[in-house]
């Protein structure tokens, strides 16, 4: 009687061990798919939230700027009016929660693009508006 106890036990302890390693790897699977969508989901708010910030709103209005988002790396494209529009964009986003580093490649309306004549003096030091956290 003991060894056919054993046995029973035995197959319900290698069942019970294959259903909970299933589980496992169906909660495993849907922790990947659900974070990648929280990925997405996360760059689609930092834009949203950047263009719905107060600076975006006022101050950034009147700038054609374009906010793209991939796994918290921010890149800033577009014009602006001025160089302090540039880089109250790049502040204004660098805080907002989930961005991890931004981009700045916003153009100032006006600035000369390379290989046409300059209208004012060039700078040539240190990008300052790529914000790293």
């Amino acid at each position: 009687m003991k060894k056919g106890l054993q046995a029973i036990t035995s197959r319900e302890t290698l069942i019970s061990a294959i259903v909970s390693l299933l589980l496992m790897t169906g909660l495993l699977l849907l922790l990947v798919v659900s974070g990648q969508l929280f990925t997405a989901n996360a760059d689609e708010r930092i834009a949203a939230a950047a263009k719905d910030s107060l600076a975006f709103k006022t101050s950034l209005k009147g700038d054609d700027i374009q906010v793209h988002s991939e796994d918290g790396a921010v890149t800033l494209t577009g014009t602006v009016a001025e160089e302090p529009h540039s880089s109250l964009a790049a502040d204004a986003v660098a805080v907002l929660p989930g961005v991890k580093r931004v981009d700045n490649r916003l153009e100032v309306r006006g600035r000369a693009r390379p290989g046409f004549p300059s209208a004012g003096p060039a700078f040539s030091g240190p990008d300052l508006h790529n914000v790293t956290k």
